[in-house]
This record gives structure tokens, sequence and C-alpha cells, in this order.
């Protein structure tokens, strides 16, 4: 391995793209190709739950600079104002780890500042990412490595991260199906506004929801019938706005929406599709200024997040809708799973393999995750909002997915059997497969025999049968396994 590690594209600078190149760029020489001239974030605000959170505090992140806030109450609620639920949860006591609510263009700030702050300003080793405004890709040899610009410009890549979105043009490429060209409408879109706090406290003066003296809360209203409308509301940047999503169908819409967060939505419009709902409710929504009338999409679950060098991840590989509010916390997973590639010995050749590993752990749990969103969407009770949150908020990272992995779909099939000499290098991809504690530990890497690959092929769940030999290595905690051990 070269001393700059691998040389890393990522196609898109967004919450995906950024985050990834912060936790590359401590051992490769990463390059941000971004299509906006510049850093600037429409939108609203975004929450990232305990499993997105408990990722962020191994990543420098700094909710003060966000101005995030820490989730303490949920409140749900019925259309004709009766409150059916009111939870006080401690996350951080739950799931280890806070539940935040921030703006989503803060949010892009702080991972843009992660990806390409000077290394000891963060407290850590290697180069920042160089982030490139303007660029607009117009090709990918996912194969080799090639990301060709419309100036005609080549950069030659070890690895390539799509996070282009979900529109992403690279998804094609990868997946050659074209069933998953593009994300597609999911028969509701949302009304999305802020409402300084001034504004909404004139018309409702004893609001709990903008009282900085208690936990941030999450007040959520649902029609709970076949329209499937909602209006959701929490608080951001410390309180100063009040975040309103509002879902409607699309067949009671007179406006088009689009998936561009940037299409105007008329209040007027809005509020005729919640003439039903609570007067306290409609008092805000009649405050709504600049909204924007998104259409919400999704993507059906992929054969594949990855081919040759290249991998798919964020809205590119698994766009969803936000009836979970995962979206943009199962970017910051995908992000946390390029940590398999921060191993010592890590070269070029390597780098399909470890593609193979974090597809094997990240497109099972994302597509899991986007199957429960659509369930999500059909909520008929208060308990069903919650319903898969302990799935959700549980996820335990890379490694330990990816031992879990091994432990119940590989090793039990495999023959252990003689002694092999297979050099680490060939087998690098396994050395993160048994958590141990301490400063030091004694893990056992599995090898095999010529290098063979005893993984699961074409996706079928056949396994091919080696004869393996296990090492004792010892080595550091944090080189060889990156994430908590399972309890």
């Amino acid at each position: 391995m070269a001393s700059d590690g691998l040389k890393v594209t990522i196609i898109g600078g967004g919450l995906a793209g950024a985050l990834a190149a912060r936790v590359l760029r401590e051992n490769h020489s990463v390059t941000v190709l971004e299509r906006a001239r510049e850093a600037v974030e429409a939108g609203a605000a975004i929450n990232v739950g305990p499993n997105g959170t408990r990722i962020l505090s191994e990543l420098n992140f700094d909710p003060k600079k966000v101005g995030s806030i820490a989730v303490g109450t949920t409140r749900t609620w019925d259309k004709e104002g009766n409150k059916l639920q009111e939870m006080d949860v401690n996350f951080e006591e739950e799931y280890g780890a806070p539940w935040y609510f921030q703006h989503r263009a803060d949010l892009r700030a702080e991972f843009l500042r992660l990806a390409s702050a000077p290394s000891d300003e963060l407290g850590i080793k290697g180069q920042p990412a160089v982030i490139r405004f303007g660029e607009n890709v117009v090709d990918v040899d996912v194969e080799s490595g090639i990301v060709t610009l419309a100036s005609g410009e080549k950069i030659d890549s070890d690895l390539v991260v799509a996070a282009d979105g979900v529109k992403s043009m690279v998804r094609p490429l990868i997946v050659g199906d074209k069933a998953f060209e593009t994300a597609r409408p999911s028969g509701l879109s949302a009304f999305r506004f802020t409402l300084p706090r001034e504004e909404a406290l004139q018309v409702s003066p004893e609001i709990r929801i903008l009282d900085k003296s208690k936990p941030a809360m999450l007040e959520m209203v649902f029609a709970f019938d076949p329209s499937k409308r909602s209006v959701v509301m929490y608080p951001c940047r410390n309180y100063e706005l009040l975040n309103i999503v509002v879902i409607a169908p699309d067949t009671i819409l007179k406006a088009e929406a689009t998936e561009f967060w940037s299409a105007p939505g008329d209040r007027e419009e809005m509020l005729s599709c919640f003439e039903d709902y609570p007067s306290w409710v409609l008092d805000l929504l009649k405050l709504g200024k600049d909204m924007k009338l998104w259409q919400l999409r999704d993507q059906d679950p992929l054969p594949s997040y990855i081919k040759g060098r290249t991998v798919l991840i964020g809205d590119a590989a698994h766009a969803m809708t936000p009836h979970q509010g995962q979206g943009g916390t199962q970017a910051v997973e995908d992000a946390e799973g390029f940590r398999l590639f921060n191993q010592a010995g890590v070269s070029r050749d390597h780098v399909s393999e470890i593609l193979a590993d974090f597809d094997s752990v990240r497109r099972p749990r994302a597509s899991q995750i986007q199957d429960n969103t659509r369930k999500a969407a059909e909520k008929r009770t208060a308990e069903d909002a919650y319903y898969f949150a302990k799935y959700n908020w549980t996820y335990p990272g890379i490694v330990e997915g990816l031992r879990r992995f091994m432990k119940f779909h590989i090793l039990p099939s495999v023959k252990v059997t003689g002694a092999v000499n297979t050099p680490l290098s060939k087998v690098v991809a396994w050395r993160y497969l048994v958590p141990g504690r301490g400063t030091s530990y004694t893990t056992q890497i599995v090898s095999t025999k010529h290098g063979e690959s005893n993984r699961p092929s074409g996706g079928g769940g056949r396994v091919l049968e080696s004869t393996l030999n296990r090492e004792n290595i010892r080595t550091s905690a944090r080189d060889a396994i990156l994430w908590r051990p399972a309890q």
C-alpha cells in the first residue's frame, strides 16, 4: 500500500458522501466530487437516531456546532385531537446514544467540516479530503475505477463511492436492470417548512414542543385512515426553529410534486387537505411560508450495491420515504462501513473483497429498513409508529454485523482441517471477525487455501467449502475491532 493509502473518489458531497470522506480520510487519499457549485443545502430539519449518533460520537461530531437537540419525549395524536400516547425515554440509557434533531443544512456543514478540516484540528491522522465543487460526473468505469468528468478529465481511483442521490447516474452501471434505474413515486408527497420560534409562540404560547426547559419532543398527528396523512413537528437549531412535515396523498393534491427539494408548495392547498385536523395544528400550519412540496420516492431493494471497484451508498443505494426517519441515519451507517478499509495492509488488490464484506452487511440491513419503512406508512395505531424502533436503533456497526454474518452464514458450513500458510494479506478482510475486549486481545483469523473466498456465491446462500486453518494473532483492539463487541 502506498504511503497515502488508496485513491478514493466519492461522487456526491451530501450527507452520505461527506461522512464517508471523514471515515476514509484517516488512511487514504480522498477526493469528493460535488455537482453543486457551492455547499448550499436545501430542505428543513432532519433527525439522526441512536444508531447514527453512536457512530458520530466516534467521528469528532460536535452537536453544539450543529445546534442538535436530544429527544426525550414523543407524543402521538389522532386527527380528532385525542392524545393517544406520550412516552418519556432516556435514549442514552435505553440505546446507548441520544436521538438528535437538527437542521439539515447545519448537519451537512458539520459533515463537510469533518471531511475537510485540518487533521490536527480533529485530532486524527491522515490528510483532509479534497472537495471539488461544480464537478459533473458523466461516466464511471465501475470495474477499473476511472471516473470521467464533463470537462473530459479522467480520475483514476482504487475505490469509487457513489453517493449521488436518488437519481444516481451510477446505480444503473452497477445493477444493470432498468427496473432499478430510478426510485419510484410512493403515492405520497410532503410539504416541508420551518417556523421561527417567535412566530409559533404567538399562536401557541403554551406549546410544549418549544419549551427549552424540557427535553426535545417529537409531536405526531396521524389520520389513521386510508389517506395516510400525517403532520410531524419537532424543534431544531436549539429550539429557535420549529420543523413541520405534512404528508398527504398525491391523489388529493392539485400541484404536481417532484423529487427535488426546490418545488414550491401551496399553503392553501395544504390546509384544504387537513381541514379535519385539530385547530391547534391548523393554527401552526397557517403560518407556513416558502414551503416546499417534495414527492416521496423509494427504491425497491437492490440486488447488489457493488461492482468492481465501485459501491453505492445513501439514497443512491436505498432511497426510502421519511416514515421511520431513517434515511439520513442509514447514510451514517453506510459511512461507518468504510472502517473496513482502515485496516492495516489494505491495498488496491483488496478492494473488491472488502466491498463484498461491506455489501454482505449493509445491503440486507438497509433493505430491511426500506421494507419496514413501507410498512410504517400503513400505520393504524399509535403503537405502530414504534413497531420497528428497536431494530432501527440497535445496529452494532459494520464489524459486529460482519462477525454475525460470518457466524451464522459461513463459518458453520466450512470444514476446518490441516494447516495452510496463507499470508495475512490474502485474508485481510477476515481479520475483524472475532471481537475482543481491553487494549489487546487474541483474535482468530480464518484463512483459506490459495486465498480462496469462502463467501456465498451468486446471492443464493451457497458456501464454497475450503480447507481452513486458524491463526492466533496479537493485535491492538482499535486496529482489529472497530466497534463495541456484543454484550
